[in-house]
C-alpha cells in the first residue's frame, strides 16, 4: 500500500527515470554518517551497539549496513535497530529517515517493490518524520494521553527531550511575567521615563550599601568606596549632630526639627580601621 501525503501533484518516478532509493538505503546512509560524525571506526561502533542491541554486532556486521546504501549488497534494516541506532548515537529516530544531499527528488521504493510506481520522494520523508498538521495533532493528543496515565514516566521523558523540568520553564516563565507586570506598575505609580526608574534603583543599592550587612561586605570588597560612602554620610548629619550638642549644652535652637538622641560624631577611618583591628 503507496503512503498518501498531502502533495499538490504525484509523480510516477518509474516513468520519469528517477535514481529509486529503499528506506533501507536511507537509513543506511545516516547510519555511516552518525557514525563518522561520532568519530567512531566500525570496530567501535560495534562495541558502543552492543548494548542497544542486545548482541555483539561485529565488524563486518557494521559494514553490511553501511555497504546497503551505495553497493548491490543489501540487508533490510529492521525497526529494532533503528531504535538502537539512536539510543546510540544519540539521535532522534526521524534524523536517521532525513534523505541524503541531493536525493530530495529521487524516489523512493515501496515496500512492495518493482510491482508498484512509487509517488514518494525523498523530500517527503520529512514530512513525515516531523509530521503534517493533522498527523501533528494526533502526535499531541498522544502525548496528553500518556500525560495523563503515566504522569511520573512522562515528566522524565519530556525533561531528556527538553533538557529541564518543564514545570519548572513554566514557573520561569511565570516568573517573568510577574517581573513585567512588576516593572509597568511602577512605571505608572512614578513616571513613564525610564530615567526615573533607573535612579530609584541606584538610590535603593546606595540605601542597601548602608545597612550593617552591606557596609561589611563593602569594606571588604572595595574600602575605598566604603569611606567615601561613611564620610558623605557623616557629612549629611552634620548639621543634626550641631543641634544635639545645642541641645546637650542647655541651648536648644526650636527652628531645627528634632533628631535622635542615639546620633554621636565617628571617626569614618576609625570606622573601617575598627573591623580590621577586630580580625
Amino acid at each position: 500500500m503507496l503512503v498518501s501525503l498531502p502533495v499538490a501533484s504525484r509523480t510516477s518516478y518509474r516513468l520519469t527515470g528517477h535514481k529509486v532509493w529503499t528506506v533501507h538505503q536511507i537509513v543506511a546512509y545516516n547510519f555511516r554518517r552518525a557514525r563518522e560524525e561520532a568519530g567512531w571506526t566500525q570496530a567501535q561502533t560495534s562495541e558502543m551497539l552492543e548494548p542497544f542491541l542486545g548482541m555483539r554486532l561485529n565488524q563486518a556486521g557494521v559494514s553490511a549496513i553501511e555497504k546497503t546504501f551505495d553497493s548491490h549488497r543489501r540487508r533490510n534494516i529492521d525497526v529494532q535497530e533503528v531504535v538502537a541506532f539512536s539510543r546510540c548515537f544519540d539521535r532522534p529516530i526521524g534524523w536517521f529517515f532525513i534523505p541524503p544531499p541531493g536525493a530530495g527528488e529521487d524516489a523512493i521504493e515501496p515496500i512492495a517493490g518493482d510491482k508498484f510506481e512509487s509517488d514518494l520522494c525523498g523530500a517527503d520523508l520529512t514530512t513525515l518524520v516531523v509530521g503534517a498538521p493533522d498527523g501533528w495533532d494526533s502526535l499531541m493528543e498522544r502525548i496528553k494521553e500518556l500525560t495523563s496515565t503515566d504522569a511520573t514516566a512522562m515528566q522524565s521523558a519530556l525533561r531528556n527531550a527538553f533538557g529541564s523540568d518543564v514545570r519548572s520553564k513554566v514557573e520561569q516563565q511565570l516568573e517573568l511575567r510577574r517581573q513585567a507586570v512588576q516593572t509597568e506598575s511602577l512605571k505608572r505609580l512614578v513616571s513613564h521615563e525610564d530615567e526615573v526608574i533607573t535612579g530609584m534603583a541606584k538610590l535603593l543599592v546606595e540605601l542597601v550599601k548602608t545597612t550593617p550587612l552591606g557596609m561589611d561586605t563593602l569594606r571588604d570588597r572595595n574600602p575605598e568606596e566604603a569611606l567615601e560612602l561613611l564620610a558623605e554620610g557623616d557629612r549629611l548629619v552634620q548639621p543634626k549632630l550641631e543641634e544635639l550638642k545645642r541641645r546637650r549644652t542647655g541651648r536648644p535652637n526650636r527652628t531645627t526639627r528634632p533628631i535622635m538622641d542615639e546620633l554621636e560624631a565617628i571617626d569614618v577611618g576609625e570606622a573601617l580601621a575598627d573591623r580590621k583591628r577586630s580580625e
